[in-house]
């Protein structure tokens, strides 16, 4: 019997989930995660047209062309909950980097095309990765890089993640409706002014979705 093989982003999920979190941030570290935070919250409609993109690229892999349309939908979808927007929207920021660096590293030989059509947006936010890994530890992040199996199980507007990669029509009302996400989005450079004084809130919250998937998980 041949063994049984886990797809990579499942068995990359089981590995980190139980380790142990990151060590406290101190004050330097978590103004630079601040100011990066800052960052990432206000270019997210900006930055939701290169996974757009990607979901529409026919010559990317098609399994990072699903994580990116998982990412897509995730990230526009209304959730449950009374979650302050910052906080929402900044689990949503990393989800779309952790996208992003899939679509480069596993998309094949086209995404070398999309990193050079992109090559300003994908180099700042592999930097804003790099500080909010740092920030936040290889643990909590490795969670979040292992949820694309679940996500690419959601629906949006009644059409499975899959349709919106292999029928065009309905990946352009995916594409629509990303961009239509940018001109409802809630946060700007003016809002977002003086609202971020700790990552404690955030890591709080992250804390708290992965601790309710580890019950999951484990029950």
């Amino acid at each position: 019997m041949k063994p049984i093989r886990r797809k990579p982003d499942v068995a990359r999920r089981y590995s980190t989930i139980f380790l142990a979190p990151a060590r406290p941030m101190d004050k330097d570290q978590e103004r630079s995660f601040l100011e990066t935070l800052a960052q990432a919250l206000v270019s997210l409609p900006f930055d939701l047209k290169v996974l757009l993109e990607a979901v529409a690229d026919p010559d990317l892999e098609h399994d990072v062309r699903e994580i990116a349309a998982a990412a897509v939908v995730y990230i526009i979808s209304p959730r449950e909950g009374n979650v302050e927007p910052y906080l929402r929207y900044g689990e949503d920021a990393i989800m779309l980097r952790l996208a992003a660096k899939r679509v480069l590293e596993d998309g094949g030989e086209s995404a070398g095309l999309l990193r050079q059509r992109f090559a300003e947006e994908f180099e700042r936010m592999g930097r804003e990765l790099a500080t909010i890994r740092g920030a936040l530890g290889q643990a909590l992040l490795g969670w979040l890089d292992g949820r694309w199996s679940s996500l690419r199980k959601a629906t949006y507007a009644r059409k499975k993640i899959s349709v919106f990669v292999d029928d065009q029509e309905v990946g352009t009302f995916l594409y629509d409706e990303g961009l239509k996400f940018g001109t409802d989005y809630p946060i700007s450079e003016k809002s977002i002014a003086g609202r971020l004084k700790q990552a404690q809130p955030l890591v709080d919250h992250l804390q708290k979705k992965w601790d309710q998937d580890k019950k999951k998980i484990t029950s």
